[in-house]
């Protein structure tokens, strides 16, 4: 009977740590096939693996880690942000973040050439700046400015005599991550414009909500407020597909419902993009639908031009100029309305930008 207990014993013991010993490998083959897709730049089913990872242990800060570099790498900065608020002392201080501090900023300007002899060159500038209010919190803003001379004479046979059309522009974004993938945001956009000895304020507000998974991101808002004298409304979808798991090929789709006035119209949007050489993408969009008033890029850009535009096509180079800076040069053509002179003209503009990140 003692020797048959011993046995027993000897026999649970070894049963134990033999079932030990096969959950090891489980959690190390994880790591190391996540690792493997990280390093050859499947970053978005690496970020899925680290996340079944943590799923177990959420105090692995190697998975937390890496995890925050693939949200990095698909520029989800909230994501990467989320992640980093468990990193350990080391690891914050190698990535130079902290729960409060800059993410980035940045400075665009753009020069708009009409074909309309009633409408003179326009020109754009926006300054933008980007914080870290806490782990899950952010912060964007932008101050913007747009001018032009415009007359609205109907029908000039004489010399035309332009007026200036100047508006100034804030704009600010809070964004909150409710987990990893998961975030809602909140925009308000005010302009202020001068236009033949008058002022108007207009005033925007968006709401939204965002959820990233493992090859898209998908995203709606909506958008509702008064620009100058029109009351309108505005609901966005929008689907990000990123099917190498990184961002060297990609594409952008949005289908937008605006109404204003008690008149809806429906516009849509595409752009597709991809790593053309080392540090170097392009990016080709076009978008299809009257653009008057149109809301774009949750609420940061607002189509309120004299002359609606009906169609915009548009191809853009980006430059990665090292670990922080990345510069973007962009051509637009869009096919405007000059209603009061019964015109179809068309638009051609410049621009050029750089993003700093710190």
């Amino acid at each position: 009977m003692d020797s048959r207990k011993y046995l027993l014993i000897l026999v649970l013991t070894a049963f134990f740590y033999s079932s030990k010993a096969q959950t090891v490998p489980v959690f190390t083959h994880a790591d190391s096939t996540a690792y493997g897709n990280f390093i050859t730049g499947n970053f978005s089913l690496a970020l899925s693996q680290y996340n079944d990872i943590l799923a177990n242990n959420s105090y692995n800060t190697t998975a937390q880690y890496y995890a925050y570099l693939c949200n990095k790498y698909l520029n989800h900065e909230l994501g990467a942000s989320y992640h980093a608020a468990h990193l350990d002392t080391g690891q914050q201080n190698y990535e130079h973040i902290t729960n409060f501090g800059l993410i980035d900023a940045g400075l665009e300007s753009s020069l708009k050439v009409p074909n309309d002899l009633y409408r003179g060159n326009a020109s754009y500038t926006r300054a933008s700046l980007s914080n870290r209010l806490s782990w899950r919190l952010q912060l964007e803003q932008s101050a913007a400015f747009f001018g032009q001379q415009i007359d609205k004479r109907p029908n000039a046979t004489f010399k035309t005599a332009f007026n200036p059309d100047n508006q100034f522009e804030y704009y600010g974004k809070l964004s909150y991550s409710v987990t990893g993938n998961f975030s809602l945001y909140g925009a308000y956009h005010y302009l202020n414009t001068n236009y033949q000895d008058n002022t108007y304020n207009s005033n925007v507000g968006i709401a939204g909500i965002k959820y990233t998974g493992t090859y898209f991101d998908i995203w709606g808002d909506f958008d509702w407020g008064f620009m100058i004298d029109h009351h309108l409304v505005q609901y966005n979808a929008g689907l990000l597909f990123y099917p190498l798991g990184n961002l060297n090929f990609y594409t952008i789709s949005r289908l937008s419902n605006l109404t204003q006035n008690g008149a809806s119209q429906v516009i849509f949007g595409q752009s597709v993009g991809f790593k053309a050489i080392k540090n170097v993408w392009l990016e080709t969009s076009a978008t299809f639908g009257n653009l008057d008033n149109y809301i774009d890029a949750d609420g940061l850009y607002i189509y309120n031009t004299v002359d609606a535009s009906k169609l915009k096509l548009g191809q853009t180079l980006f430059y990665q100029a090292g670990k922080h800076a990345q510069l973007q040069i962009n051509y637009t053509f869009e096919q405007k309305q000059d209603d009061l002179h019964n015109l179809t003209y068309n638009q051609h503009s410049i621009s050029a930008g750089i993003l700093w990140k710190f």
